[in-house]
């Protein structure tokens, strides 16, 4: 859409719903470069139309204009004559706790901490791999090998799973965090912001016994209502898609743990000797080593006779 169509400025298009001068559910209306085909799209779908809007961030937008809704209502409460209507409304409700209060339930370093879900994903997937192809090619280990008599892939086997575990530790947290959220979104009331989004300007000021039009209130203050709950339940949908996609990924991740695991308890099924005690003339094997989730192999000696193992290391 963006090549073919003229999208509305951002800035403008917040400023619209938060006046209550748009209203979400409603159909917007883009036209084409030329501005001689108007064609209609979803809030949605133009939120994506936006060059730095993804699939991968939208979450993040949807809670950023959550949140200037909730600072928007906050300055609507000041307002003596918003404050009389939602009394009444509460009152007529018969609800003993008063339901305009909105809290915005994501923490500062939220997003930046489920930033990194994905990616941690992705690295401690490589490492399972890594060490996995490595454990393919033990019948080409010899049968002798270190003096200490340790297998050869113990340590990158400790070393990957434990990567992986806590991985699967802070995916966890952040996971039930997401719970949290949706938790507390989904107990919030909007029964009494949807009776707000049908009370138009003229009811503010016929319930405050206003003769005159009063300025402070929004000429569209019921749209502002309506977009607020439409932004909510947005907001809560992307949460819980979000949860579900991460959920997947944790699901996985600990089905590769498991599977270096499994792995561990077998690699001793194969045969070797301790070497014997000499003193140490340079001519060690080489050695395997995971750094930052990379495995590789640093040789202590070339020798054009490489075993197996060191010529598959060395591809990384």
């Amino acid at each position: 859409m963006t090549e073919n169509w003229s999208i509305i400025d951002f800035k403008d298009l917040m400023k619209s719903i938060l006046n209550g001068n748009r209203c979400i559910q409603d159909p917007i209306s883009v036209s084409n470069k030329r501005r001689d085909t108007v064609s209609n799209t979803s809030f949605l779908n133009l939120l994506l139309s936006y060059n730095n809007v993804t699939k991968d961030n939208i979450l993040d937008v949807l809670a950023n204009i959550y949140g200037r809704f909730h600072n928007r209502i906050n300055e609507l409460k000041e307002n003596k004559i918003v404050q009389n209507m939602m009394d009444c409304i509460n009152q007529e409700w018969y609800n003993p706790d008063y339901m305009f209060i909105t809290q915005y339930p994501f923490s500062d370093n939220f997003f930046d901490k489920n930033l990194e879900n994905k990616p941690m994903y992705e690295r401690s997937c490589k490492v399972c791999e890594e060490i996995k192809n490595l454990s393919t090619i033990e019948h080409n280990i010899p049968l002798k090998i270190e003096k200490e008599g340790v297998h050869p892939l113990d340590k990158h086997f400790t070393q990957g799973i434990g990567i992986c575990k806590t991985s699967i530790e802070t995916i966890e947290k952040n996971l039930q965090e997401i719970n949290n959220i949706i938790d507390q979104m989904k107990k919030e009331d909007m029964t009494q912001f949807i009776d707000l989004s049908i009370k138009h300007k003229s009811l503010y000021l016929k319930l405050s016994d206003k003769d005159e039009d009063d300025e402070s209130i929004p000429e569209n203050i019921h749209r502002i209502f309506s977009n607020y709950y439409h932004i909510h339940n947005l907001l809560l949908k992307q949460l819980i898609q979000y949860y579900h996609f991460i959920l997947h990924l944790l699901n996985e991740l600990k089905e590769r743990c498991q599977t270096l695991e499994n792995l561990q308890q077998n690699v001793h099924a194969i045969a070797y000797f301790d070497e014997e005690e000499e003193e140490d003339d340079g001519d060690e094997d080489s050695q395997l080593l995971v750094q930052d989730g990379e495995i590789y192999s640093r040789d202590k000696e070339s020798n054009e006779n490489d075993s197996a193992v060191q010529k598959f290391l060395s591809f990384f």
